[in-house]
């Protein structure tokens, strides 16, 4: 195999497991961790992509706390949605409040 194919897997791989680091300023909006953590397949206006599979969260019907609990604790097995194992608590429901704004 070429070399460029194992520099492009390491990027890929590095940039997905980043979107779980949490070293954020102290005063981030919900807005901002949505951008960090969420807008990269849900895009920045929540809209999602029916034809990747990506639901839209701009309009779902789920309870905030379900919503935390999928950041936090993952969603059904086959899902492409990355769980966020080490994501404060505190964010999800920054991101959860955020979300809700969103119409």
């Amino acid at each position: 195999m070429k070399p460029i194919f194992f520099v492009m897997l390491l990027a890929l791989t590095t940039t997905s497991c980043s979107r779980d680091t949490h070293n954020h300023p102290s005063g981030i909006t919900g807005k901002q961790l949505f951008e960090v953590h969420c807008a990269e397949c849900h895009s920045s206006g929540g809209l999602g992509s029916i034809l990747l599979g990506v639901p839209s969260n701009k309009d779902s019907k789920l309870l905030g706390v379900q919503i935390r609990n999928k950041l936090l604790h993952g969603v059904a097995k086959g899902s492409k949605m990355p769980v966020f194992k080490t994501m404060p608590e505190k964010e999800a429901i920054q991101i959860v409040q955020y979300l809700k704004t969103l119409k």
